[in-house]
């Protein structure tokens, strides 16, 4: 075993599950960042992917209304992740020197090589991770309508589809999202199903449930904001992005 990397991953874990518990105590003063944003109905819809997980421990539904058609939101959405656009999620207490919001920085353009995405794909969760460790398969992808990520993987960010045997405690987990046409504009729609493997890793929801709300609400608004953002300035596909 290589010491120096097990030790990365470990401190690595340490750091996620110090960022949810910081989301947590975050949402407790600032309930705004608590809401879903779905309906009852969007909650209980069946959505792409649910079948990867499922008989979830966990799930959750979460929505926000975005005044623009599925063409300028689904852009966004297909350049999502480390090295690509980011994640968006615009962490109202985070802000580097520089002025961006959040520990990583995104995009706040489009890339025009990052506009594609096909099943097989992998999106990486932020530095130092690799297919092995960290990352989200693309399971499904449909332009303009859904992207269907799923990860398997132990606490420390390991995939287990690459491990020489299935470890003792990990998780299943799909990552949908959805355009739905609502009026004008669309539902933006991001659904979270958590298998946990062995079952007292569900004490880990009392942290994960509030604080991955508050992440994905960030993220949600991230994109909210750069789509009307994007429409207002009206710009056009930028040749080359950097390393976000």
């Amino acid at each position: 075993m290589n010491l120096g990397n097990a030790f990365a991953r470990a401190r690595d874990a340490v750091v996620v599950v110090g960022e949810y518990a910081l989301e947590t105590a975050y949402a407790a003063t600032h309930p705004e960042w608590r809401r879903s944003g779905a309906t009852a109905e969007e909650e209980s819809r069946p959505l792409p992917g649910d079948g990867l997980v499922p008989a979830p421990n966990w799930a959750a539904t979460r929505a926000v209304t975005i005044p623009a058609p599925a063409a300028e939101v689904w852009p966004w959405l297909v350049q999502m992740g480390f090295g690509r656009g980011g994640w968006y999620s615009d962490f109202p207490w985070w802000q580097d020197p520089a002025g961006h919001r959040g520990r990583r920085s995104s995009a706040t353009r489009l890339v025009a090589e990052h506009q594609r995405l096909t099943v097989g794909d992998v999106l990486l969760d932020g530095a130092g991770c690799s297919e092995a460790v960290g990352s989200w398969w693309v399971r499904d992808v449909a332009p303009g309508r859904h992207l269907v990520l799923f990860s398997s993987r132990t606490l420390t960010g390991r995939e287990v589809r690459f491990l020489p045997a299935r470890p003792r405690s990990y998780f299943d987990c799909s990552w949908v999202f959805v355009v739905a046409p609502a009026g004008e504009g669309v539902r933006l729609l991001v659904r979270t199903r958590l298998r946990y493997h062995p079952a007292w890793m569900l004490r880990l929801a009392v942290v994960l449930r509030t604080g991955d709300t508050v992440m994905q609400r960030a993220m949600l608004l991230g994109i909210k904001r750069r789509v009307e953002s994007g429409r207002a300035g009206r710009s056009s596909l930028a040749g080359r992005g950097q390393e976000w």
